[in-house]
C-alpha cells in the first residue's frame, strides 16, 4: 500500500490521523533536515488527545517532561543535544560490546536448554537491548521486566489510538514510569556510579544552570523507553527478513557475508520506527502540495526506505546494495539518533552470536505476524523459530 501511495499521491492528508502523510525519500529527508520550517515539538504528543480523565491523572501528578531531544527545536534542542552527547563517546559504546556479547550468549544458552520451537522475541530480542541499555544507565538487572512493561504501554498511549478506558489505564502507567525515573535519578545523585546518568550528574556538579534534576529525570524517562524498544524491534525484524533466505543465512554462518551490511539492510528493509512526526511552522510546499502552517505531518520512514528513486529493487533484501547505509531509519539532520552506534552494535552482536551458536536457525512456517497497534513503531510480538 505504501508503494502505491508513494507513486500516486506522495503527499496526502489523512482525515483519520488528522495529519499530512509524506512518503518519498527526498521529501522525508527534506522535512527532517529543516527545523526552521518543520517543528519537532509535537513528536511525542499523543496521536489521539487524552480524554479528560486521563488528562487529569497526568495533571494531578508530579509528571513533568519538558521538550528536550526528539520533541524539541533549536536553540534549546542544540543545548540539550550538546550536553547529553558529551558522555556518549564511541569508546563508551565500544566498552559495552563484551557485556552485550555475554548477555546475548546467556540468552541463547536458555534458548538451547528450552523447548523447541521457541519464541525468538521472548527468548532473545526483547530483553537484550534493555539489559544493555540499563547497564549503560545504571538500572538494576531486576528492574528490566518492570521498565519494559512501562515502555510497551507508552507506545500505544502516544502513537496509537486507544479507547478512553485504555487511555486512563495507560496514563496511570506513564505516571508510574516517570516516578521510577525520578527514583533512579535520585539514587544516582546520592551515589553516582560508572554509568551514563552518573556521568551527567558529575557534569552537572550541583549546578542547576547546567542541568536540573528535573531535566535529568525527563531524560531518563525518555531514554528508558527510546533506548531499547526500537532496538528490540530492529533485531526481531532482521531475523524475520533474513531467516527465510537460506542462502544468505548460510553465508552469514560461514563467514562469507559480513554482518554489518546485513544489519544496515534490515534497518532499511523493515525499520523499527516506521514513521515520525513534524509540524509545519509556516505555509510550505512539499512535492507540489501546499501544507498550511500549523499542520501536522507524518513522515513515513518505511516508505522512504523503499523508494525506487533512491534504492534499486527496493523490495529485495540485498546487503550488497551500494547505498545500503543511506536509509532514513535513524532520522536525519539535527535529530539523527544519538544511540545509533549502540543499536547497530546490539543488533550485529545478536546476529553474529545466533549465526555462530544456532547455525540451523529457521522460522517456523505459516505463523502469523502480530504487531503492537500504532502509527510509528514496528514491534513484532512473536517470532517462532527452531534449529
Amino acid at each position: 500500500m505504501l508503494a502505491s501511495l508513494r507513486a500516486q499521491e506522495p503527499v496526502f492528508f489523512s482525515p483519520t490521523l488528522g495529519t499530512w502523510v509524506v512518503t518519498r525519500y527526498e521529501s522525508v529527508k527534506k522535512v527532517l533536515r529543516d527545523p526552521q520550517r518543520f517543528s519537532a515539538l509535537i513528536a511525542s504528543d499523543p496521536l489521539k488527545p487524552l480524554c479528560p480523565h486521563a488528562r487529569a491523572i497526568v495533571a494531578n501528578s508530579e509528571f513533568d517532561v519538558p521538550p528536550m531531544l526528539v520533541n524539541n527545536d533549536p536553540p534549546s534542542h542544540t543545548r540539550y543535544r550538546t550536553l547529553f552527547s558529551k558522555p556518549l563517546e564511541r569508546a563508551r559504546f565500544d566498552a559495552l560490546e563484551p557485556f552485550t556479547r555475554e548477555t546475548v550468549d546467556a540468552y541463547i544458552d536458555r534458548l538451547v536448554a528450552g523447548p523447541r520451537p521457541a519464541d525468538l522475541v521472548a527468548g532473545l530480542t526483547w530483553d537484550v537491548p534493555a539489559v544493555v541499555l540499563f547497564r549503560l544507565l545504571g538500572v538494576p538487572d531486576e528492574d528490566v521486566a518492570l521498565v519494559k512493561s512501562y515502555a510497551d504501554s507508552r507506545v500505544v498511549l502516544t502513537w496509537g489510538l486507544p479507547t478512553d478506558e485504555e487511555q486512563v489505564r495507560l496514563a496511570g502507567g506513564a505516571v508510574e514510569f516517570y516516578r521510577y525515573a525520578a527514583r533512579l535519578v535520585a539514587r544516582k545523585a546520592e551515589e553516582p556510579g560508572d554509568d551514563y546518568l552518573s556521568d551527567l550528574i558529575r557534569i552537572r556538579n550541583g549546578d542547576d544552570s547546567v542541568l536540573t534534576l528535573r531535566e535529568l529525570t525527563a531524560l531518563a524517562f525518555n531514554l528508558l523507553f527510546a533506548g531499547h524498544e526500537t532496538t528490540s524491534s530492529a533485531a526481531a525484524n532482521l531475523f524475520k527478513a533474513v531467516l527465510p533466505n537460506r542462502s544468505l543465512w548460510n553465508d552469514i554462518v560461514n563467514g562469507g557475508q559480513p554482518p554489518g551490511p546485513v544489519v544496515e539492510e534490515a534497518l532499511r528493509f523493515d525499520p523499527p520506527v516506521q514513521a515520525w512526526r513534524r509540524q509545519a511552522k509556516e505555509d510550505v510546499e512539499v512535492d507540489g502540495v501546499l501544507i498550511p502552517a500549523e499542520s501536522r505531518l507524518l513522515v513515513v520512514l518505511a516508505a522512504a526506505n523503499r523508494d525506487p528513486d533512491q534504492f534499486a529493487a527496493p523490495d529485495l533484501f540485498d546487503p550488497a546494495r551500494r547505498n545500503v547505509m543511506q536509509h532514513t531509519t535513524f532520522g536525519a539532520g539535527t535529530h539523527f539518533c544519538l544511540g545509533a552506534p549502540l543499536a547497530r552494535q546490539e543488533v550485529r552482536v545478536m546476529l553474529e552470536q545466533a549465526a555462530r551458536r544456532l547455525p540451523g536457525l529457521q522460522l517456523v512456517p505459516d505463523q502469523k505476524w502480530n504487531y503492537t497497534p500504532n502509527t510509528s513503531f514496528r514491534a513484532l510480538g512473536q517470532l517462532m523459530v527452531t534449529w
